[in-house]
C-alpha cells in the first residue's frame, strides 16, 4: 500500500521507529493542496497556485496499524485518498503553531526527501499570523 506523508512521518528516523518495514519511494508535489498547522500538521484543499510537498512510502498492514495508533485514528485524524494514495487528515479545524521540536522534526523530513522547505515555513508563519490575529 502507498502512504502519503506530509508531516513528522516524512522524517525517516521517526518512521523507522514507527514502521521499520516502510520503504521511502520518493517526493511528490501535489497541486491544489497545502500544508497547514493545527498545532500538528494537516493538509487542506487550496487554490491553483498552491501545492503540497510530500513523501510517498510503501507500507505494510502492520505499518498502517502503527500509523493509525500514532495518528490517533479515527478520533484525531481520518483516512483519505489523495491522488489515489492513502493519507491522514485532521478531524478538527482552526490554526495554531507547531512546537519547535515538532517543526524541526518535519524540517528534517523535508531534507530526508529532498524537499524545499518554503511551504513548510509558510505554513508555520501563516498559522502564527492566524493564531494571534
Amino acid at each position: 500500500m502507498l502512504y502519503l506523508a506530509y508531516g513528522s512521518n516524512l522524517n525517516k528516523s521517526q518512521m523507522k521507529g514507527r514502521c521499520p518495514l516502510a520503504k521511502p519511494l520518493g517526493a511528490i508535489l501535489i497541486p491544489n493542496w497545502r500544508l497547514v498547522f493545527r498545532g500538528v500538521a494537516d493538509i487542506e484543499p487550496a487554490g491553483p497556485d498552491d501545492y503540497l510537498p510530500a513523501g510517498v512510502w510503501e507500507i505494510t498492514n502492520k505499518c498502517e496499524e502503527a500509523l493509525d495508533h500514532y495518528e490517533g485514528f479515527p478520533q484525531l485524524y481520518r483516512k483519505e485518498k489523495i491522488c489515489g494514495i492513502m493519507t491522514y487528515r485532521m478531524n478538527r479545524l482552526g490554526y495554531s503553531q507547531p512546537s519547535e521540536w515538532y517543526f524541526d522534526c518535519i524540517e528534517q523530513g523535508y531534507r530526508d526527501f529532498g524537499l524545499q522547505p518554503d511551504e513548510l515555513h509558510y505554513a508555520r508563519d501563516w498559522a502564527e499570523e492566524l493564531e494571534f490575529a
